[in-house]
């Protein structure tokens, strides 16, 4: 079998399946959106690594941040990473901003020390730039609530900890939007921009560092 490479819609908000035309989404639909956003942002994120840390760096508003979101994209992965995959993952678009938040993701549980430790050491540090509204109320809640942020991606997708860990951070999330009712998310967008958020502040940390 050829390698599959996955091809990523930028503009997307929420990531969208290739599946048969059904409205309303239903539950099953979401499941499998997320599930194919877990398992082809792991296949990068581990085979190409020095290219998801560089690009996931950048100001995402950036036409460079998008021509390299959109090679990486474009990018093969492994026959083995690629058959690994359950099928009814393996011809799934996904939208711009779970693919970069998958990868982050991937990215921040890589290192081995423990997350909470280094986003509540982050939280005290500079604050790195924001690209948007959204953007800066993620950044708030990182640098607000790093325990619970932690909490939330120490949790499985679409299970009874992650939502307990999604209404636990909403409190959070008004208060950085500037009141109860002024932002929604979904569970998909919520992680994907904590995800990004966290991995970009984690960075300006070590730009300090290095400095």
């Amino acid at each position: 079998m050829k390698r599959a490479a996955l091809f990523v819609g930028l503009a997307a908000m929420l990531a969208t399946p290739v599946l048969a035309q059904r409205k309303p989404v239903t539950e099953q639909d979401v499941a499998l959106q997320r599930g194919s956003v877990q398992a082809w942002t792991a296949c990068i994120a581990a085979e190409k690594a020095g290219d998801v840390n560089r690009i996931l760096s950048q100001d995402f508003t950036s036409s460079g941040y998008k021509i390299g979101i959109k090679a990486l994209a474009q990018t093969r992965v492994s026959k083995e990473c690629f058959e690994a995959m359950p099928r009814e993952y393996r011809s799934i678009r996904l939208g711009g901003l779970p693919f970069a938040g998958g990868l982050a993701e991937h990215m921040l549980e890589a290192d081995s020390v423990p997350l909470l430790k280094r986003l509540s050491m982050a939280a005290l540090g500079p604050a790195a730039a924001t690209h948007s509204r959204t953007d800066a109320i993620a950044m708030c809640m990182v640098r607000g609530a790093p325990h619970m942020v932690a909490g939330l991606f120490g949790t499985e997708i679409e299970t009874d900890a992650e939502r307990a860990a999604l209404a636990e951070l909403k409190p959070v999330a008004d208060i950085c939007a500037g009141g109860a009712g002024k932002f929604e998310a979904s569970a998909l967008g919520m992680r994907s921009m904590l995800a990004t958020a966290s991995y970009r502040l984690l960075a300006a940390q070590k730009v300090e560092n290095d400095a």
